[in-house]
């Protein structure tokens, strides 16, 4: 699979959904991924727009991009990219669609594992259910004045490939996720920042179809 896109579906995957304080014990740690499941499994739709900022360790730059999300239960998402280029994800039950003005690729993910375990983790965080999953990711909570921070850590080999970890930043007040560092092996970092969230609007289903 083109490494390019197994990245993108991981941050993707991740940006659907917890920043520094006091150390927890396991059992405060256990009451905060218990609120962060309530409140993500009560979400049966979410819209809001994003920004990304990927940091390149070699080259010391950045590259600033900017789109919308679009997610409704239990297995649809829309990821789109709008400046400054145009790139579009569309997840669709067991289709996923991935294009731009040149490419254009539709994946069954009934006969390809990893697209399949890919959609399956994404929508297990969606859900809230990835913070519960301790087969996946070793997972730790740090609380602060207005948030928390949860930190994946990947079990899996093919998720560990891709990156080493991952911090989701989720406020208190609503237990929103606004903010995704992504930690890649080779030192990059990606942040997704997401704001003008909604949740449990009404959503067009013509969001999620697959392109022909």
């Amino acid at each position: 699979m083109d490494k390019q896109i197994f990245s993108i579906f991981v941050m993707m995957l991740l940006s659907c959904f917890l920043t520094h304080g006091a150390d927890l014990t396991n059992r405060q740690e256990q009451q905060i991924i218990t609120e962060i499941n309530k409140a993500a499994s009560n979400i049966k739709t979410m819209s809001c727009s994003f920004v990304q900022t990927k940091y390149l360790s070699l080259l010391n730059d950045k590259m600033v991009s900017e789109g919308n999300m679009v997610y409704k239960q239990p297995d649809k998402l829309r990821w789109e990219y709008t400046t400054p280029y145009k790139y579009l994800f569309v997840f669709n039950g067991t289709k996923v669609y991935v294009g731009n003005n040149s490419r254009k690729d539709v994946i069954d993910t009934n006969t390809n594992k990893v697209f399949k375990e890919v959609a399956r983790i994404m929508m297990n965080t969606v859900t809230g259910k990835a913070l519960s999953n301790s087969t996946e990711f070793t997972i730790g909570v740090i609380a602060g004045d207005n948030s928390y921070d949860v930190t994946l850590v990947p079990k899996k080999r093919e998720l560990k490939q891709m990156f080493s970890k991952i911090v989701l930043t989720f406020t208190k007040v609503n237990v929103m996720i606004s903010e995704v560092d992504i930690y890649e092996k080779n030192g990059d970092r990606t942040n997704i920042k997401l704001s003008r969230i909604k949740k449990n609007g009404t959503i067009n289903e013509n969001f999620f179809n697959i392109p022909k």
